[in-house]
């Protein structure tokens, strides 16, 4: 077996520790579980929810905006939505264009969400509790910086490296 060179060695243990996505994508898939075990009694996923809390907030929406907005792509959202309108949960419609399609919580679907928030909230307040108000603070505060972080990014926006301002272009 070939050894690795102490410079790779180096940056597996930094990525080990350090990397964003990982980090992320572990604790995503541990909240995600806790979630889902407590919407499971409302057969929803915790993307259910989330389409079912976006639109009970803005509804109707599009849902290539919705798809923006909640971070999907829009075949993950179609995944989710679909069973949500079998259910009778939600219905799409068509938008302005004749491609643009939009989706609404139907009667049904409020109802499944007043059921389901107080568990929601039951599970939110023990995991807050868990962490501590303080640190879920700090928490909430980084995770409302993320999204807008990696969109300044993947745009070009952000600085190129840390610490340092990208300067105006002279027109």
């Amino acid at each position: 077996m070939t050894r690795l060179r102490e410079p790779t060695i180096r940056l597996c243990t930094k990525a080990a520790a350090e990397c964003a996505c990982q980090g992320l994508r572990r604790a995503s898939r541990a909240i995600t579980r806790l979630y889902e075990a407590t919407l499971a009694a409302f057969d929803l996923t915790a993307t259910q929810f989330t389409i079912l809390v976006a639109l009970s907030l803005r509804d109707p929406v599009p849902l290539s905006r919705l798809a923006q907005d909640l971070v999907l792509d829009r075949t993950s959202l179609y995944r989710a939505v679909k069973p949500l309108e079998r259910r009778g949960c939600l219905r799409t419609l068509a938008g302005r264009t004749q491609r643009e399609r939009t989706a609404e919580l139907t009667q049904k679907g409020r109802r499944l969400l007043e059921d389901a928030l107080p568990e929601w909230e039951r599970v939110q307040q023990r995991l807050v509790g868990t962490l501590g108000p303080r640190a879920w603070a700090i928490m909430q505060s980084a995770i409302d910086r993320v999204v807008p972080a990696v969109r300044a990014i993947e745009s070009g926006e952000a600085p190129a490296r840390p610490g340092r301002r990208r300067r105006a272009t002279r027109g």
